[in-house]
């Protein structure tokens, strides 16, 4: 026992065991060149690095992003302020690629290299003579003879024997040899058609730092932005859309029709966000939110219509949105088929979750028309599926079923309370059995 924190030995456990499964999940979503954004505070931030690293992998850690979330207060513990909050990053592979619109490198156009614009850089590196002796030597403007003596702190960036071939390839640049320049030494030329070329359709972009730009605001600014949308205070500590925007657009630069899914949805800033960036560059983002707490209808769907529609003075984004409400689950809390979302539910989610793709419509099971019995889900690339089931009696797989079977298909899946053929036989003639997951003690 170590006094007040171990109150509660569980309360770390408790967080995990309900981010854990959560987590997992999104990995699954999460697209190849996809990233995820977890605001994080010092609570918990330890454990969740920890199983993150285990869900996505160590190597697809992006970066710890530090997010200032209000000014210092006075009256804290220990007298430090704690200002900020964490996000941690995480990719799903190496195809994710974050960027940022950089400062605007400035080129020149002149008449001795016409439709060719160029730009200048520093002409040495940061090495000594003694950490890279062939760069030690004298570069003389073959034009008037200047001489310019190395720096011995700070070397050349081109050997002796390569700056010939740089002095023919133009890439060499000398005092006066033009009057728009101030500079005193030589420096070194680069065209932009290789900047862009070489910038591999990045051109004009940079990497993103993790030190945020003020813009991106504070908890102050997302309370700020909630009660001018609603008139009052609806919601406490909403993260200003500005913030979500900034993650949003560094990582779909390249990709304006991106799926964006926030599974903690709050108020819909994340929304707020996505439609914000949609509006002002003209892409055609899409967000998914998952909200379980009594306001999402409330509170987190009409902050999304009222962005869409405008409010107060400011202009309404456009765009639109469905809400849906999540029905009973189809399984209950024991892991048994839940028999009250009725028959067709059940036979819509096994023919899903084994296929994969939505049907235009599951046969009726009470069809008396229906051409293959009323067990038959349906046929998917040469597959067929069978839902041997009856909400009152057990049922069971056996040559009698069977001689039921009038589709012939590569493959068999039959789902039955009870199995009775041979596995060897089950194995020649390519059927699969699956056991119905309902309470036996009902039958």
């Amino acid at each position: 026992m170590v006094g007040k924190e171990a109150e509660d030995l569980s309360r770390h456990d408790k967080w995990l065991c309900m981010m854990y499964p959560r987590l997992k999940l999104l990995q699954k979503l999460l697209s190849d060149d996809g990233a995820i954004f977890i605001s994080i505070d010092d609570n918990e931030q330890a454990n969740l690095k920890l199983i993150c690293d285990e869900i996505f992998g160590a190597n697809n850690f992006v970066a710890n992003i530090p997010w200032r979330k209000r000014t210092a207060k006075s009256d804290v513990p220990y007298g430090i302020s704690q200002d900020y909050e964490l996000i941690l990053c995480y990719t799903k592979s190496e195809n994710f690629l974050a960027a940022i619109e950089g400062k605007e490198r400035k080129y020149y156009e002149t008449e001795d290299f016409p439709d060719k614009p160029w730009r200048f850089h520093d002409l040495t590196k940061q090495t000594t003579i003694e950490e890279r002796p062939n760069s030690n030597f004298t570069i003389i403007n073959p034009k008037n003879g200047d001489a310019y003596p190395v720096n011995p702190l700070r070397s050349w960036a081109i050997t002796k024997e390569s700056f010939k071939q740089y002095y023919e390839e133009h890439r060499i640049v000398f005092p006066g040899d033009y009057d728009f320049l101030n500079i005193t030494k030589p420096v070194l030329r680069y065209w932009k058609e290789d900047d862009i070329k070489k910038a591999e359709g990045l051109f004009g972009l940079t990497a993103v730092s993790t030190n945020l730009p003020k813009e991106v605001g504070m908890s102050q600014d997302g309370t700020k932005e909630i009660t001018q949308i609603f008139n009052e205070k609806k919601f406490n500590f909403p993260k200003p859309s500005t913030l979500i925007e900034y993650l949003i657009k560094i990582v779909t630069y390249s990709d304006k029709d991106s799926i964006i899914l926030d599974s903690f949805a709050g108020s819909g800033t994340t929304a707020h966000a996505v439609l914000n960036l949609n509006k002002s560059d003209g892409g055609n983002r899409k967000f998914i939110l998952v909200e379980m707490e009594d306001y999402a209808e409330s509170i987190t769907a009409e902050r999304v219509k009222r962005v869409i529609n405008g409010y107060g003075d400011t202009e309404g984004t456009g765009g639109g949105f469905d809400f849906y409400e999540l029905g009973e689950p189809v399984f209950d809390e024991n892991k048994n088929i839940n028999e009250n979302i009725g028959i067709e539910k059940i036979r819509e989610y096994i023919w899903y979750s084994e296929v994969g793709v939505q049907a235009a419509r599951i046969p009726n099971a009470d069809e008396p028309s229906a051409p293959h019995g009323k067990y038959f889900l349906g046929k998917y690339n040469n597959c067929g599926y069978w839902f041997y089931y009856e909400k009152d009696k057990s049922t069971t797989l056996d040559d009698d079923f069977l001689k039921t079977i009038n589709i012939k298909c590569e493959q068999y899946v039959i789902y039955a309370d009870n199995c009775l053929l041979n596995r060897e036989f089950m194995k020649e003639n390519n059927i699969v059995f699956k056991k119905i997951p309902r309470d036996i003690m009902k039958l």
